[in-house]
């Protein structure tokens, strides 16, 4: 608790200081959300030529991608100083993080929020109910479970990010694998994995798992999935957050090691 205090203060911090400048704050807010609205157009162009994407339908797209968009804008609203670890690494400016008598991790997550994922947080939970609205079966245990599998998205998204910019401590360049990250998430994990080849849908949920950010979790909840996962998807989903967090936190913690400081 006392962890959370403290990141909660630092974030109250540093919005008021992105608050110094109003007409930057919902500039940004205001260009990341025509970005959702682009999205979404896109996934409606599509789907007036074709009704049926490999059994998905307009408002099951916009429930994947809206879903995937709100758990990683979370992840990025909450932790987007990570992907800029690699300039602290070789500047040696990591130093003053070690030197403090608090959580490493806490502190550089603490260092910034990123207020322009606010604008596209607001979007996927309207384009998410939206959706909703259009699928039927929805009770109140499901709409639960959306929440929570909200957050296992977003826990997910974290970690993956946390064990890229852990690289940073090793190779000193991790904004390459960030890069990465971002092309094949705005590429690939706004629609069904089903609609790629096998191989794909492999990476996408063994070796690069952010299928776990949107698409399994709303498979779960649709009641649908994947010739690799197909049932209990909702319990996989949670077992995955669990595990990525946990590994993600250990790879942190073995990867600092190797971090040299300005003394070496």
């Amino acid at each position: 608790m006392e962890y959370l205090r403290l990141y909660l203060k630092m974030q109250k911090a540093n919005i008021r200081s992105r608050m110094a400048y109003p007409f930057n704050f919902f500039l940004g807010i205001i260009c990341v959300t025509c970005f959702g609205i682009f999205s979404t157009l896109f996934i409606w162009v599509l789907t007036r030529n074709f009704p049926s994407i490999a059994g998905w339908n307009f408002y099951e797209i916009l429930f994947i991608s809206s879903f995937n968009m709100l758990s990683y804008s979370l992840g990025l609203l909450l932790f987007i100083h990570i992907m800029d670890i690699d300039h602290y690494v070789r500047n040696a400016e990591f130093d003053r993080i070690l030197v403090r008598p608090m959580n490493a991790l806490l502190q550089f997550a603490s260092k910034q929020i990123n207020i322009n994922s606010l604008g596209t947080v607001i979007y996927a939970v309207s384009a998410l109910i939206y959706a909703g609205v259009h699928i039927s079966g929805w009770s109140a245990v499901s709409i639960l479970y959306t929440v929570l599998l909200i957050i296992c998205g977003t826990i997910v998204s974290i970690s993956i990010h946390l064990i890229i910019g852990s690289t940073a401590f090793i190779t000193l360049q991790s904004g390459g694998l960030f890069q990465m990250l971002d092309n094949i998430y705005t590429n690939v994990d706004n629609y069904p994995v089903t609609i790629f080849p096998k191989w794909v849908q492999f990476f996408l949920t063994f070796i690069l798992p952010i299928g776990f950010i949107g698409f399994y979790p709303s498979a779960g909840l649709l009641g649908k999935g994947s010739y690799l996962l197909n049932d209990n998807l909702i319990l996989i989903c949670l077992a995955v957050s669990l595990i990525l967090s946990i590994l993600s936190y250990i790879i942190w913690h073995v990867s600092i090691k190797f971090y040299s400081g300005a003394g070496s």
